[in-house]
């Protein structure tokens, strides 16, 4: 029997809110953050030299956009999530696109697909679950030896952000916030290591002053510590 918020991700991805989500993340309410954080992930499978059709693991995919730019950059991407209305959306993303895309409909708490793949992405997923070390466990035995897995999550700050808060209360997920020195813990526990951290360049802005302070700000506290909206990044790998 799934947990209660395991439940309420997959109803709040049935009906309309499976279409709602189509467009992401070029559509409203979603913004070009995301295309930084795309950046991001680009910079880090190039960092650890994945091959033109490489295997990838995208664990909680959810609509599949990221899914869809790992086949459109030349890899070869697994989304796997919990939600069938997910699963449906990023199916009908990849028809409409072109694209090559495996789904695999599964829990990130527990899975066993019954092959390695050459690197795994956890992108905005990680927070979502209630262990996070079983879904690391659950990662490393999925990879090659030496296979990199990189993670980009909410940091601390999202336990405190009010859309996290309305998000718990409304649609029953979990929504935790992540700490560098617990998931490297936890990634330790895994038998993963050799991180690297990786971090968010800044995004488009038109007011010259006020916008680019915002911007330097942001920069700079996330490179010491961590900032409003900003992922955290990490990458692991395989150590055996």
């Amino acid at each position: 029997m799934l947990e209660p918020h395991k439940l309420a991700e997959i109803e709040s991805r049935e009906g309309p809110a499976e279409r709602k989500t189509l467009h992401k993340p070029f559509g409203e309410p979603w913004d070009a953050a995301y295309f930084v954080k795309w950046a991001t992930i680009w910079h880090a499978l190039r960092d650890f030299g994945l091959p033109q059709g490489g295997t990838v693991l995208d664990i909680g995919a959810g609509t599949g956009w990221t899914s869809a730019f790992l086949a459109e950059s030349g890899y070869a991407p697994t989304a796997l999530d919990i939600a069938p209305g997910n699963a449906r959306t990023v199916e009908a993303r990849a028809a409409r696109c072109g694209l090559e895309v495996q789904t695999v409909l599964a829990d990130m708490d527990g899975f066993d697909l019954g092959r390695h793949y050459d690197a795994a992405l956890v992108f905005d997923a990680l927070h979502h679950s209630t262990r996070p070390r079983r879904v690391l466990e659950n990662i490393a035995r999925h990879l090659k030896p030496r296979g990199w897995v990189l993670f980009g999550e909410p940091s601390v700050l999202h336990s405190i952000s009010p859309n996290a808060w309305r998000v718990r209360r409304e649609e029953g997920w979990t929504e935790r916030g992540v700490s560098v020195r617990r998931l490297k813990g936890d990634c330790r526990a895994a038998g993963l290591g050799g991180f690297r951290r990786y971090f968010e360049g800044t995004g488009p802005y038109s007011a010259r002053l006020r916008d680019f302070a915002w911007q330097l700000t942001r920069l700079c506290t996330a490179n010491v510590a961590f900032a409003p909206r900003a992922s955290i990044w990490l990458a692991a790998r395989r150590l055996d």
